[in-house]
């Protein structure tokens, strides 16, 4: 099973007083955020590489705009239920997050003014918003959230060095959005690609290994496919041999009955895993030797069989996992459910470690911490950040994780 729980229903009155108050929040378009209580998130700090420049004064303020998907504009509070509601989710669970992460850094004697702006998901407001001078006048701007909102506002917003958009969620290609200020935070299916090649080519012997490729050749399974065939290839200078297979049909005849073998499916469709994953368990019933590696999108499959994945030795790269048998994880759980009266989605953990980190840069640099932003890392709730720097795509994310199923759950391989 994976390790993430089901989140609490939210009941209709609580989430109407929510986007209520949301409503209220953006027609303002701004606030300080200002001190909470002394029991700062107990999150390790951005790590430091050099001392830290004097405090700024208690006057002075870093601005970042956020800007969200919330579309309130299509949501009738009168006659609006769950269903209409629940369009805002990822923005108000990613919007819950990151005040959190601004409350706890101001705690610690910061102030911050967060301009809260609700994109409609429309691609005139992006337009406007991108033209707009309150928004160029931020320090920061995260998002939008979307591909084709971050194309758009990244065509219309005044290029600047010293002013950064984030996209802290799209798993695009940085290249498709040519802005070389923008900061990429979620890793690309290429890096996901590199990460189980670099895995195979460090922790196994080409000549003890067999490796087969389960390629549909859809789109999706090819966009990963492709980057796992070329890593392999370069990393491994051509030792390692692939074959690649379409489907699952005769897939015995290309296992080896002497070495071990290492299935890569490159597809997340549960209708074309469950029965080749079976196939699998049982020819290792039958004494093959077989690990198993699958596609990023596997952290969310909850149809997958823990107790088959681990018997497979089943490894997969990720950007995102919470281990809730951490206490900085505990700590932010218990606080958000105080704050909010619900559960942390995906989205809330995003959040927060987008705005501590981001949060604690302009902190610790205030407005020259672009200049920062490769030389400082983080250890996160959800994953860490190390970026790396490219003249035209701007700043990438370089940090994710293998799981393995241990003990009927993914774990982290240290």
């Amino acid at each position: 099973m994976i390790l993430v729980p089901n989140r609490r229903q939210l009941s209709s009155g609580s989430k109407y007083f929510l986007i209520l108050c949301l409503v209220v929040l953006i027609a303002g378009c701004s606030r300080r955020i200002v001190a909470t209580k002394p029991d700062v998130v107990k999150v390790p700090p951005v790590s430091r590489k050099a001392e830290d420049p004097p405090p700024l004064k208690k006057d002075v303020y870093n601005s970042i705009g956020l800007l969200l998907p919330f579309e309130l504009n299509t949501i009738n509070l009168k006659t609006a239920g769950l269903k209409e509601i629940g369009k805002a989710d990822l923005a108000v669970d990613f919007y819950q997050g990151f005040k959190l992460a601004l409350d706890s850094l101001s705690s610690a004697g910061h102030n911050y003014k967060l301009q809260v702006l609700d994109t409609q998901d429309q691609e005139a407001r992006i337009v406007n918003l991108a033209r707009a001078a309150s928004v160029k006048e931020n320090d920061l701007i995260v998002g939008p959230v979307f591909p084709d909102a971050i194309s758009t506002f990244s065509e219309f917003f005044e290029k600047n060095a010293s002013k950064l958009i984030v996209s802290p969620l799209a798993a695009s290609m940085p290249a498709q959005f040519k802005n070389p200020n923008l900061i990429t935070v979620n890793n690309t299916v290429d890096q996901h690609g590199w990460k189980i090649a670099d895995f195979i080519n460090r922790n196994y012997k080409p000549e003890a290994v067999n490796i087969v490729l389960v390629n549909t050749k859809k789109w999706d399974d090819e966009k990963f496919s492709a980057p796992v065939r070329k890593f392999l290839r370069e990393l491994s200078k051509d030792k390692f041999k692939v074959i690649e297979r379409p489907n699952a049909i005769g897939l015995q005849t290309y296992l080896s009955n002497s070495k071990n073998n290492l299935v890569i499916l490159a597809s997340s469709e549960r209708t074309f895993l469950i029965p080749i994953i079976d196939k699998l368990h049982q020819l290792l019933v039958e004494k093959y030797k077989i690990e198993l590696f699958g596609h990023p999108n596997w952290i969310k499959a909850t149809f997958l069989d823990g107790f088959k994945m681990q018997a497979l030795k089943t490894k997969f790269s990720s950007s995102y996992f919470v281990d809730y048998k951490e206490s900085n994880v505990r700590y932010f759980v218990a606080r958000y459910r105080n704050e909010y009266g619900f559960e942390p989605s995906e989205f809330s953990f995003k959040g927060f470690d987008v705005g501590y980190f981001l949060g604690g840069l302009l902190k610790k640099y205030g407005k020259d911490y672009a200049s920062h932003l490769t030389t400082e890392t983080y250890n996160g709730l959800h994953n860490d950040f190390r970026f790396s720097k490219d003249p035209t795509t701007g700043y990438t994310n370089t940090e994710l994780m293998m799981l393995i199923y241990r003990a009927l759950e993914l774990q982290p391989i240290k």
